[in-house]
């Protein structure tokens, strides 16, 4: 990180962001008798919230019972356990998405050289093109030994 340019701060704020998505990995839920979800302890939620600068008490609200817009009106929403569960995964992949996200674009603003579009640039394979460009090189391979 120091060779593509990210100051100490940046790094800081990286690895804080990486903290808080293996934090929110931790977070227990159970539901009360009313099939309301319910933190079974606070004090992972309160890294979490620590770590990211937020106050626990908004997090824990967002998540348990977060307010819905129904029309025109706003209306306090109260979750079962797994709806809780898929909102914990849905906020620690948008987390770590942008993340990615500015990394790469980080990485692509340090190796850009003016004039020379396209010639050096970090690419990122998903599971799929990875798979293309497997059977690709096994193709070439092959059809290179014949």
């Amino acid at each position: 990180m120091d060779v593509m340019g990210f100051t100490k701060q940046e790094q800081h704020n990286l690895f804080r962001i990486i903290a808080a998505i293996l934090h929110l990995g931790n977070i227990l839920v159970t539901q009360d008798r009313s099939d309301q979800a319910q933190l079974k302890d606070t004090s992972v939620a309160e890294k979490v919230c620590h770590v990211l600068g937020i106050p626990i008490s908004e997090f824990v609200k967002g998540l348990l019972k977060p307010k819905v817009k129904a029309g025109r009106e706003w209306v306090v929403q109260a979750r079962t356990d797994q709806q809780v569960l898929y909102s914990i995964e849905a906020l620690s992949k948008a987390l770590y998405e942008r993340m990615f996200d500015s990394i790469i674009s980080r990485i692509n603003h340090a190796i850009d050289t003016p004039g020379k579009k396209f010639t050096t640039f970090i690419g990122v394979l998903d599971i799929a093109g990875f798979e293309i460009f497997e059977v690709s090189l096994i193709f070439f391979t092959r059809s290179r030994s014949i």
